[in-house]
């Protein structure tokens, strides 16, 4: 039977999860795929970064949510029953990586808002262009960001196929 605890839990791991996808697939497509000559590059890419950051709060506040929803209503959800203690270690591995991938991911895209070479506002606090930073600490924080997105796709995969494995 479906209780009020399971679906909430579904519901928030599923907003998150379309989230977490137009997170990784937007940006992308906001600051290279589009013509940049119809709102001008600053307002292009505050934009950009703007709805990036807006998302990415939410997103954190939901993967918040979600761990002491959980952490608190652990004896009444259910859960996949591991076939094996490898099994069991494999779903522990896979979501606590993913849980910090993405703390991670918002961790280091919080330092490059305030390290970004153009002014931005972001929830209406306004954040001051910081051009030695940008230049200096900027590039590698982008690197591991970038490094973090691609394990976030990496381990998004591993927790599809795992679910589909465990359905089998």
């Amino acid at each position: 039977m479906l209780t009020k605890i399971y679906i909430t839990d579904r519901l928030i791991h599923w907003i998150s999860a379309f989230l977490l996808i137009f997170m990784l697939m937007n940006l992308s497509t906001q600051l290279h795929n589009i013509d940049w000559d119809i709102k001008g590059q600053l307002l292009h890419r505050q934009d950009a970064v703007e709805a990036h950051a807006v998302v990415g709060l939410l997103l954190f506040a939901l993967t918040i949510g979600r761990l002491l929803f959980t952490w608190l209503n652990k004896a009444k959800l259910k859960r996949t029953t591991p076939r094996s203690k490898k099994h069991g270690l494999m779903i522990k591995t896979t979501h606590t990586a993913l849980y910090v991938c993405l703390m991670s991911l918002a961790i280091t895209g919080s330092a490059m808002i305030s390290h970004y070479e153009i002014p931005l506002t972001v929830l209406g606090v306004e954040l001051p262009p910081e051009k030695v930073g940008f230049y200096d600490f900027f590039p590698t924080v982008h690197q591991i960001h970038m490094v973090l997105k691609q394990a976030i796709w990496w381990l998004l995969g591993i927790h599809v196929v795992g679910v589909i494995m465990a359905k089998r």
